[in-house]
């Protein structure tokens, strides 16, 4: 099973499987479960990993294949860097973050992160990042903003 594609019943049953497969080792079923509950206490935020980060994940995969010239014109492929910074908001993020969002590449290298229900788009950068929203008619935003994952969540959930 392809677990980047599972749903979250077909991970349990997955995970079960496994658990019962390794019942008969004590020691090491013990050592599991205290890894789990571990989690389970963790002060850090337990990333869901759902429908939505798989969907990003698929499209960034199929926009790295891009080649120069992509969009019939003289589009430059992903930038390798904005690839890397995708991925960490990809990392920081839950599934409840990236709902409503999509991705498309841009011309110059960059990608758009775009939310069409809210009007709003992230364009990420090799370096920096910028965004806007639509509102009342009229586009507001902010542009050459330093790149943190944690920035861009911070704009995402205010959009």
């Amino acid at each position: 099973m392809n677990t980047t594609t599972a749903t979250a019943p077909e991970l349990n049953a997955q995970l079960f499987l496994q658990l019962s497969n390794i019942a008969d080792n004590e020691s090491y079923l013990q050592k599991t479960l205290d890894f789990i509950i571990g989690l389970a206490k963790s002060d850090n935020r337990t990333n869901i990993r759902g429908k939505a980060y798989t969907e990003l994940l698929e499209r960034l995969s199929d926009f790295q294949e891009y080649e120069a010239g992509w969009d019939g014109d003289n589009a430059l492929p992903l930038n390798h860097s904005v690839v890397k910074n995708f991925k960490s908001i990809l990392q920081e993020s839950s599934d409840n973050d990236l709902q409503d969002w999509t991705i498309f590449p841009s011309a110059n290298g960059t990608l758009l992160l775009q939310n069409k229900k809210r009007k709003s788009g992230i364009n990420i950068g090799a370096q920096g990042f910028s965004y806007y929203t639509i509102q009342n008619g009229e586009a507001q935003g902010e542009n050459n903003l330093a790149f943190s994952p944690d920035a861009v969540l911070e704009i995402m959930k205010q959009i």
